[in-house]
Parts: structure tokens; C-alpha cells; sequence
């Protein structure tokens, strides 16, 4: 089945076990196929090294050298509005082109068949969790790939950047116990991804040095607002003693507000709120949030200079860039610095 020294599309589609067409359907991204049947040819087409021939005379496409793809799994929030802010910035600085493809919620649409199509010479992907089948056809392409912010630790097995998680977490605690609190609520996500935990771990920590007999109430949330008011209500109407609540993100915070005002708390003086991220609209809340700036901008652009950087260096462990969080204290707390 080899023809001029290249595998043929037949070969590939024998070897998937399905008919040339949905094997050509399978690799160009189109068509109403299974995700089963899309792995099934992609895993024989790498088995093989397969690459699809383009253009009249048969010719093989080969990466495209100005091309970088952005996976991510919203584009409907501050966080990824910056993220593609500094990802644009940071490839036309450096003469790529840059693709934004979306995580679609429908399992039969994978975007791993995507990326094949276009063919990048990196992907970078976004605070989303690939499964193993995902990473492994990405990594068939033999291209870059970069986690920002990932959602678990790669451990090493891939390229990773994100922010100081844990010492923003620290320094949410300590602007809490400048401001008088002794009693203090954590605000968390659930799942419990890494950043997630290194934030809450870091809160605990700055608790534990300055004030270790302190009370740590946690309410936890699926990363939204979805279940913190009721929980908050709760915590703020049975105890009227003064408390400072760490938010493992803005929107969460933004959430202890309507708490408060429900419950008749005022803000800072009964209610100390810090939040994560430094989203535009922590500025605008009243009182304005403080938060711990994570440099959303600079880590996209780093992302983008990393997939530059390790084109044709591939490597066996990697590790984590971390770039530094930054506190901003506004009036949600009572202490005016550090």
C-alpha cells in the first residue's frame, strides 16, 4: 500500500477498519462521525504515519510554520478576554498567525480532529483537562503543547504556565488578619483543581502562622456562584462577629457581597472580602474588591514564546513557569497595605 514512499489513505482506512471515505471524512474534520470512529482512524493514521496528500499532484501537507492553535473552553468571560488579548499580542510580535478554537460540549465533536485538520506548529491549551486519547493524538502531530493554567499538574510531562496560586492564597491571608479579623471563611471551587487547591493551601498557611487557633469556615461552589450565597448567609447570620472571606475567584467574591447585604453586613467593617483573578469589574463592585492580580496577559503572551521556543526541542520533563501574583487591596478590606 505504499505508494512513491507515502502511505496511502487506504491503507489507513483497512487499518481502522472503515471505508476510505469516512477515513478521509474522519481526517479532514467533517462529517457526523462518532468520536470512537475519529480516534480509531486518527490512531491509524499515526500508527502508520500517514499524512494527508493536498492539491493536484499528491503533495504532503506539512505543519504550517506561522501558526499557533488556542484551545479553550468558553470565550465568554474576563479570564479567557485576556487570555486572547495576550496570546494575539505575543504572536503577531513574533509573526505567527493565531487560531482560537473552542472545547465544544458535545463528546462527538472533539477538537483534537480540528487541530490535526489545520495542522499548527503548536497548540496551547487553556485552564481545560485533555483526556489521555486527546494528549495523545496531539502528540502524534509531534508539535509543542503548552497547559496555561492548568487544571491538574502535568508533573513534568508537558510545558506548563501559570501564576504563584499559593502565594496569592497567602497574601489574601495575610491583608485579612492586617485588618483585625479573627474569624475567616475560604471560598472554593469545586472540582478541586490544582490552582484551586494551592490558593486555599496558602490562605490556610498565612492562618496558621499569625493566627493558629483561628476558626476557618470553607464553603465550596462548582467555580460559580451557583451555591455561595446560601451557604454565606448562613455563615454571616449565625456568628455576627467580624469575618474575612477568601474567594478562590472574583465572581465567588462578588457572590459574599449579596450575601452580606442580605444579611445586613456591612463591607469591611463586618464582612473583609478578598478575591482572585483582579477581573475589570473588582474594580467597579462597591466598595471595590481587593484581589490577587493574576498576569493573565504576560502568562498568554509566555505561552505563545514557549511553543516558539521549543519548536524542534523536544524534551522528556519540563518545568512549570510561574509568573507572580500581585495583591491589590481596595476598600473591601480594612487594612490599606502590607
Amino acid at each position: 500500500m505504499v505508494v512513491d514512499g507515502s502511505i496511502t489513505l487506504q491503507a489507513v482506512a483497512r487499518r481502522a477498519g472503515v471505508s476510505v471515505a469516512t477515513a478521509s471524512r474522519a481526517l479532514a474534520g467533517r462529517g457526523d462521525l462518532a468520536r470512537t470512529t475519529r480516534e480509531r482512524v486518527f490512531q491509524a493514521a499515526n500508527e502508520l504515519g500517514y499524512e494527508k496528500p493536498t492539491g493536484a499532484r499528491g503533495r504532503r501537507t506539512t505543519l504550517d510554520p506561522r501558526l499557533i492553535e488556542v484551545v479553550l473552553g468558553s470565550f465568554d468571560d474576563a479570564w479567557t478576554d485576556a487570555i486572547t488579548s495576550g496570546a494575539r499580542e505575543a504572536a503577531f510580535r513574533l509573526g505567527f498567525d493565531l487560531v482560537l478554537t473552542l472545547e465544544r460540549a458535545d463528546p462527538d465533536d472533539d477538537w483534537p480532529a480540528r487541530v490535526a485538520t489545520r495542522r499548527p506548529s503548536g497548540v496551547i491549551l487553556g485552564i481545560i483537562r485533555p483526556t489521555s486519547a486527546q494528549l495523545e493524538r496531539i502528540s502524534g502531530l509531534q508539535i509543542p503543547i503548552v497547559l496555561l493554567e492548568p487544571r491538574s499538574d502535568p508533573g513534568g510531562a508537558l510545558a506548563s504556565i501559570g501564576t504563584t496560586d499559593e502565594q496569592g492564597g497567602y497574601d489574601a491571608g495575610r491583608v485579612l488578619i492586617a485588618s483585625g479579623y479573627a474569624r475567616f471563611i475560604v471560598v472554593t471551587g469545586e472540582p478541586r483543581y490544582r490552582f484551586g487547591r494551592a490558593r486555599e493551601d496558602g490562605f490556610r498557611r498565612a492562618i496558621k502562622e499569625q493566627h493558629p487557633e483561628a476558626e476557618i469556615i470553607r464553603v465550596h461552589s462548582e467555580w460559580t456562584d451557583a451555591r455561595v450565597t446560601e451557604a454565606m448567609l448562613q455563615a454571616l447570620t449565625s456568628d455576627r462577629t467580624p469575618v474575612g472571606v477568601f474567594a478562590c475567584n472574583d465572581e465567588m467574591a462578588l457572590t459574599v457581597y449579596r450575601a452580606a447585604r442580605q444579611a445586613g453586613r456591612a463591607i469591611p467593617e463586618d464582612v473583609g472580602v478578598v478575591g482572585f483573578n483582579d477581573e475589570p469589574r473588582a474594580a467597579r463592585a462597591q466598595p471595590p474588591l481587593t484581589s490577587v492580580r493574576q498576569p493573565l496577559r504576560a502568562m498568554a503572551g509566555r505561552a505563545v514564546e514557549l511553543v516558539a521556543q521549543l519548536r524542534g526541542h523536544e524534551s522528556e520533563t519540563y518545568e512549570r513557569i510561574e509568573l507572580p501574583s500581585e495583591l491589590v487591596i481596595r476598600s473591601s478590606t480594612l487594612a490599606s497595605s502590607l
